[in-house]
């Protein structure tokens, strides 16, 4: 077993070097630009082209698509993130679900009339202020959490041992698996979705459930592997309760995908405040040890 997690961490060190993470993040950037210029030109053939009509939307919605693959590079980031340290590997989910909801923005201003004058009881307009009022409280309480996390980072990487973080290792090669295999089935399962949707112009699929919804839900149980593995090294109820918080959250996030506005945003600011407050009093009592 021990040469098993050696083996893991030499093959993730060697496959996930800042030099390959780098050429993921390239190829990434420059998917997302042809992307953008190729769902351009789709509008501009759906607004100009009577055969085309049912590509017809506001060219707003073209920055919707780079945005998609930036997120994913996002969602990349986590899973790599997840040997060097649970607090850091949260604090990448809030990021995350914060870009998530800035993504939903340049969804629905897409769908929505600039050339109508506004109106605070237009749904389509509440639902963009919805969208700008989360993404700022989101990122507010996201920077709050890695301050927290920075005042705390140097005694949390010291106190997990070697095997631990080859352990985490593993499973995050794992998770790379499960990515790569989610996100073909979900690509697969969204292009059906989209073409049934173009034919009859409804039924437009969400992408949040089409694929972030699985891959939360499969974090979820990763989060609980990884509590009870970590028993294995350090136990403490003080830790227990912290780990605990930080799957809590996860589960909210789960839940907010599937969710309709503002409750979606309810929940995941709950989740966040609820990481925070227990990070918070949890580094209170590390000082107080110390002292």
């Amino acid at each position: 077993m021990k040469n098993l997690l050696q083996a893991a961490g030499i093959y993730f060190d060697l496959y996930f070097s800042p030099q390959n993470v780098r050429k993921v993040e390239l190829f990434i950037l420059r998917a997302a630009i042809l992307a953008f210029l190729i769902h351009l030109v789709v509008i501009f053939l759906g607004n100009n082209f009577l055969y085309f009509k049912n590509f017809e939307h506001s060219y707003l919605k073209a920055i919707y698509t780079p945005f998609s693959f930036i997120l994913f590079y996002e969602v990349f980031l986590l899973v790599i993130i997840l040997p060097k340290s649970i607090s850091e590997f949260i604090g990448k989910q809030f990021e995350v679900i914060t870009l998530i909801t800035l993504r939903s923005f340049f969804h629905d201003i897409a769908d929505f009339d600039l050339k109508a004058s506004i109106d605070i009881n237009n749904p389509e307009y509440i639902y963009l202020l919805y969208d700008l009022c989360a993404a700022l409280i989101m990122l507010s309480l996201t920077i709050l959490y890695y301050r927290i996390y920075q005042n705390n980072r140097k005694s949390e990487v010291l106190s997990e041992l070697n095997n631990f973080i080859n352990i985490k290792k593993m499973v995050s090669l794992g998770m790379i698996l499960i990515l790569l295999l989610l996100s073909i089935s979900s690509f697969f399962t969204w292009g059906m979705d989209m073409v049934h949707a173009l034919r009859f112009n409804e039924n437009y699929p969400n992408p949040n459930t089409v694929f972030y919804a699985d891959f939360f839900s499969i974090m979820i149980f990763v989060d609980v592997l990884l509590l009870i593995i970590s028993f294995m090294y350090h136990f403490s109820f003080f830790t227990i309760f912290r780990n605990a918080s930080f799957i809590i959250t996860t589960i909210l996030i789960r839940m907010s995908l599937t969710i309709d506005k503002p409750m979606n945003y309810v929940i995941i600011l709950i989740g966040f405040l609820f990481s925070i407050l227990t990070f918070y009093l949890y580094s209170l009592r590390k000082s107080n040890v110390k002292s």
